[in-house]
């Protein structure tokens, strides 16, 4: 499998296939079907396949848990390029019910979101944007809910002096 690469490849339908073939998301079953663009939405699903089950036959929260990791953190490093540090800070998950079959995930980062990070960022300090995602099963039912936090600040040679 390929490892990520230092730069960011340069059209979102390009950096979506070298994710689908990095080994963390390819051998756990998690694919993005979707980035669009201008990188504000990304669709990811999870396989149903014996790799991915608990030992009741359900998804493994697990997994639910890594489709939802390194899609906001992703997201904004493309949105916001190499001036910025984009890291995950932290995460947290809650089922709400077992998902069955093949699950899926829409990460959306409106105009808003975007315009709100650059402001807290321009004076040169952290800021820590929350983001909530629902993973779904195939008829649209939440079966869970996930908050990512990212540390995003400008990098120290374009903070203000």
């Amino acid at each position: 499998m390929l490892p990520l690469p230092k730069k960011f490849p340069k059209t979102a339908d390009k950096l979506r296939r070298r994710l689908n073939l990095w080994s963390p998301l390819f051998f756990t079953g998690i694919k993005i079907t979707h980035l669009s663009d201008d990188y504000t939405h990304c669709r990811a699903t999870l396989k149903n396949w014996r790799n991915t089950k608990n030992s009741h036959g359900t998804q493994f929260g697990g997994s639910l848990f890594a489709m939802t990791d390194p899609i906001y953190a992703m997201m904004c490093n493309c949105l916001f390029g190499k001036k910025y540090y984009v890291w995950d800070k932290s995460a947290h998950i809650e089922f709400i019910k077992a998902g069955v079959g093949e699950v899926y995930l829409d990460c959306q980062i409106s105009r808003e979101e975007i315009d709100a990070i650059i402001t807290a960022t321009a004076d040169g300090e952290k800021h820590l944007p929350e983001f909530t995602v629902r993973v779904f099963d195939a008829n649209n039912e939440t079966i869970a809910i996930a908050k990512r936090t990212l540390y995003i600040r400008l990098k120290k040679e374009f903070r203000p002096q």
